[in-house]
């Protein structure tokens, strides 16, 4: 089932400013703790109270097939010291990240400002880790250079999941039965059975997954996307159908939260390297098309 243009249109831009929104109003939080917790390790607030933070808060484009793939990074640097700071903008270079861009160059915050960027990037999405934005350049007012890692960066997936498919983090298929000599039950209506898998090889946990903004019950609970492989996933319906549903129409596509699978052995240190999971977890989104309505269609009938 097709949305109409106007509801899909007004939709997408609930999602987006819902999502901007959620960012900004993280920045200072996190900004806060990550400027208190490194004052000590980055030499910020030893000696000039000066702390800042820095957070993606929105990612944009990466359709199409271009290798590297271009997408627009929104950032946010907060100042949580009590002088002002001048930021330098990004190193050039992140983990799987190029920043061709920056709008501004640079800016002056004072304290409690939040400042905001806009980073023209190109992404390495064969990069089988964790993609990671440079670090910020922030200027003392004693003259001294920090740079402050820049949290939110598996936000960065959502631009790979927008490109040709041989890069992008998650792909899904119907899952199709293998025939047998003797007859075997059909699954029941409000059970799907998907396939996933990373074709660029990327090590992924699937969090949740949702449709139209419906959470749906996966089973195994948790699923571990090693690689290439296709890994089959349960999906169950909701009992009836949501409000949600009705009002925006039959979703199409599927919304699943990743985040980097768990690897044995000692954490990396390097500061091109990612320190913490949590800070690399992602919403990407597979369209299935109209298999996933025809699907949700025949549950909610089934259920009614």
């Amino acid at each position: 089932m097709r949305l109409p243009a106007i509801t899909e249109l007004a939709r997408r831009l609930d999602e987006r400013l819902d999502r901007r929104l959620t960012g900004v109003a993280l920045v200072g939080l996190l900004a806060f703790v990550a400027g208190y917790l490194g004052q000590g390790s980055w030499g910020v607030g030893t000696a000039t109270s000066s702390a800042a933070g820095a957070i993606v808060t929105d990612v944009v484009g990466g359709a199409g097939t271009r290798t590297p793939v271009p997408a627009t990074v929104s950032l946010a640097v907060t100042n949580v010291g009590l002088e002002r700071v001048r930021v330098l903008g990004t190193e050039a270079n992140g983990l799987g990240t190029v920043v061709q861009n920056l709008t501004p160059p640079d800016l002056e915050l004072d304290p409690g400002m939040i400042g905001r960027f806009d980073a023209d990037v190109t992404l390495d999405c064969k990069l089988s880790k964790p993609l990671r934005m440079p670090d910020v350049r922030l200027e003392l007012p004693n003259g001294k250079l920090r740079r402050i890692p820049v949290s939110g960066s598996g936000m960065l997936l959502e631009a790979c999941s927008r490109a040709a498919p041989s890069v992008r983090p998650l792909v899904a298929a119907l899952s199709t039965p293998t025939p047998t000599p003797t007859p075997t039950p059909t699954q029941p209506t409000h059970l799907l059975t998907v396939q996933l898998s990373s074709p660029t090889g990327r090590q992924v946990e699937v969090r949740n997954i949702r449709a139209g903004g419906v959470a749906l019950r996966i089973s195994p609970p948790t699923v571990t996307i090693t690689g290439r492989a296709p890994v089959d996933v349960q999906l169950t319906a909701p009992q009836g159908c949501p409000v949600q549903w009705l009002v925006a129409g039959v979703p199409t596509v599927l919304t699943v939260d990743l985040r980097p699978a768990s690897a044995p052995g000692p954490r990396p240190t390097s500061s091109q390297e990612p320190v913490s999971d949590a800070e690399f977890g992602s919403t990407v989104q597979l369209r299935l098309g109209p298999a996933l309505a025809s699907w949700l269609l025949a549950a909610c009938s089934a259920a009614s």
